[in-house]
């Protein structure tokens, strides 16, 4: 038998291979850039944002959640920010968060645009948006959380197979917005767009019709309940509306991009990628732009200077005042708070008049106490209570828990400050709120122990020498100016050095060289056994002038600052013959001098 070699091969119908996905390759690259981001240069942010609220175990405190739409998404946003208090921590939380709409997104375009190559592009995308917004530091939980619900609730609706499924799935629509609130209207723009663009017949018309009702319907139904005449609140909440260009760009792209998502997925689902280049293009190339897009505008949105405040504050929170002084001179902060901190941290190292000048001092004597008002009242208190007066960072702290609600800070120092005071009620009370929390409880315990003992208060290393610098009796405090209040507290308690080296900081900044020598004759009889530099270099000052030394009570000047006055002097007179360079060649010599300060600032 012979074969037969002559027929004819069938042709055979193109097939066009799904490409590969390697989209969980990204989104774990994504998840760790985040990570890594959070853990150590964006650090600050989750310090700031957990220092903004305390998280309640109680009844009373987790019913307020459920009164209106989009408080119980901020529950959920609230107890997660409390886990912000360690690093590792809240950093593996937030990089979790960040990396949701990328994975919930990888799953719906699985259902709009199956086997394509964009999938992955197009995922990722939302959560490199979301990671940029994240790193302002009042970009809360409570938006990524937002973001999260209303893409689960469309994975939820497209993932329905009937049509009649999908209508049933759409009537929960009240349910997303009492979650999430106005986020709900940003599914219902997505949505209507799916429905012209995926639906067919009536359908695409009738579904967005309904859901239009109810999200209307919802509207009208939470502005009956809403007590309040701010429109962001009553139709917006809780979106957010942060004051920042690169915010609210970032913000609104994020809103049309999804939005019009439904759009772009059908556009992307109908390119056939089948060569070897586009695949890697499309699979690999462009995710992998994206995600270098995104680490170049991490680097280009950090604020170096916020971090600084932010740093600096929390090492005075902590206690930590040493490094605080320390991290101000290696990473100057030029913001009236920074320098604020940097000089709190000075006092309670009992540095002040030694190295005032050592750090930027840019706001003058504003950096000594910050003015009454919302804006300052959260960080006005630290400055009282480091030099003993305590009842008034008492009323500070009182009014801040008023005004911003209970905080971490607020209510330890409401705690230390009736510990100090005696009044072990109130010591009583604060205590019991803090011990209703998850990560505050055992420090209120562990004060809680010392009311009604006031031994045990004077030996405790932070409450016992507060205890001393009380003043002997009480006095009417001014408020408008409150370096007036300083030789009060002098002239009850000499033993007050915080408040004596404040008062010649004070002096000092204002460069009120006369008032501040008058003082130095009560400094032995204080314990002083040798005069601060500052203080010495001011003495020499008025010595120039005057011709005459003031009244030293007894104390001497250091030779090594007599000697460094001589080469001062030396060096003004030799640098003033060229007037246009005197102050940097003086700055770059001696530039943390009082003398420097007093001539040239």
């Amino acid at each position: 038998m012979t074969k037969n070699r002559n027929k004819k091969s069938t042709p055979q119908k193109q097939v066009f291979l799904p490409a590969p996905d390697r989209s969980w390759y990204f989104f774990v690259a994504f998840f760790l850039i985040a990570f890594i981001y959070f853990l150590i240069p964006g650090n600050y942010v989750l310090f700031f944002q957990e220092q903004q609220s305390l998280f309640l175990y109680t009844a009373d405190y987790i019913l307020e959640f459920f009164k209106k739409p989009g408080s119980p998404a901020d529950m959920v946003a609230k107890f997660l920010t409390q886990f912000y208090i360690n690093s590792f921590t809240g950093s593996l939380i937030l990089a979790l968060v960040l990396s949701l709409p990328a994975v919930i997104l990888h799953r719906i375009n699985r259902r709009l645009m199956p086997g394509s190559g964009l999938t992955c592009l197009l995922a990722i995308i939302p959560s490199c948006l979301l990671l940029i917004m994240q790193t302002h530091y009042y970009h809360l939980m409570l938006y990524n959380a937002g973001f999260v619900l209303l893409l689960s609730f469309f994975l939820i609706v497209v993932s329905r197979e009937t049509t009649g499924d999908k209508y049933i799935a759409l009537a929960f629509f009240p349910v997303l917005y009492y979650l999430a609130g106005a986020f709900g209207l940003i599914f219902t723009g997505m949505f209507i767009v799916y429905s012209l663009v995926y639906l067919k017949g009536r359908h695409r018309y009738l579904m967005p019709l309904m859901l239009a009702g109810l999200a209307g319907l919802c509207v009208l139904l939470s502005d009956k309940f809403l007590i309040t005449d701010d429109i962001k609140q009553r139709f917006l909440y809780p979106l957010p509306d942060i004051n920042d260009s690169l915010h609210r760009l970032m913000f609104r792209l994020m809103t049309a991009f999804l939005v019009l998502y439904p759009l772009i997925t059908r556009l992307a689902g109908r390119l056939r990628i089948v060569r070897p280049r586009e695949r890697f293009a499309a699979s690999i190339a462009l995710p992998a732009i994206i995600l270098c897009s995104a680490v170049a505008a991490l680097a280009a949105a950090f604020k170096p200077q916020t971090a600084r405040v932010i740093n600096l504050e929390k090492l005075v929170f902590t206690g930590k005042y040493q490094e605080a002084v320390e991290y101000h001179e290696k990473k100057p902060s030029e913001n009236l708070i920074g320098q604020y901190f940097y000089n709190i941290a000075l006092s309670s190292t009992g540095q002040m008049c030694d190295r005032l000048f050592q750090g930027r001092q840019d706001f003058r004597t504003s950096s000594l106490f910050l003015p009454w008002s919302s804006e300052h009242i959260n960080w006005g208190a630290q400055a009282f209570y480091a030099i003993g007066l305590i009842n008034e960072a008492q009323r500070w702290a009182y009014e801040e828990m008023v005004v911003y609600g209970k905080r971490p800070q607020n209510m330890k120092l409401l705690v230390k400050s009736s510990l100090i005071n005696g009044n072990y009620s109130m010591t009583a009370k604060y205590t019991s709120i803090l011990k209703k929390t998850l990560f505050y409880r055992k420090w209120a315990m562990d004060h809680e122990k010392l009311a009604g003992d006031p031994l045990a208060v004077k030996s405790d290393p932070d409450l016992g020498k507060k205890v001393n610098l009380l003043p002997g009796q009480d006095f009417f405090i001014f408020l408008e100016t409150p370096e007036s209040n300083l030789p009060r507290l002098v002239n009850q308690n000499p033993g007050n050095r915080e408040a004596f080296e404040y008062m010649m900081a004070w002096l000092l900044i204002n460069k009120d060289v006369e008032m501040l020598v008058d003082n130095v004759r009560l400094m032995k009889n204080m314990g002083y056994t040798r005069i601060p530099g500052y203080i010495e270099e001011a003495i020499l000052i008025y010595y120039n002038s005057q011709g005459v030394f003031p009244d030293l009570g007894g104390l001497e000047l250091s030779s090594e600052t007599r000697l460094r006055f001589d080469q001062y002097f030396t060096a003004f007179m030799s640098a003033r013959q060229n007037p246009a360079r005197l102050e940097a060649l003086m700055k770059k010599q001696f530039g943390n001098t009082f003398w420097y300060y007093f001539h040239f600032r």
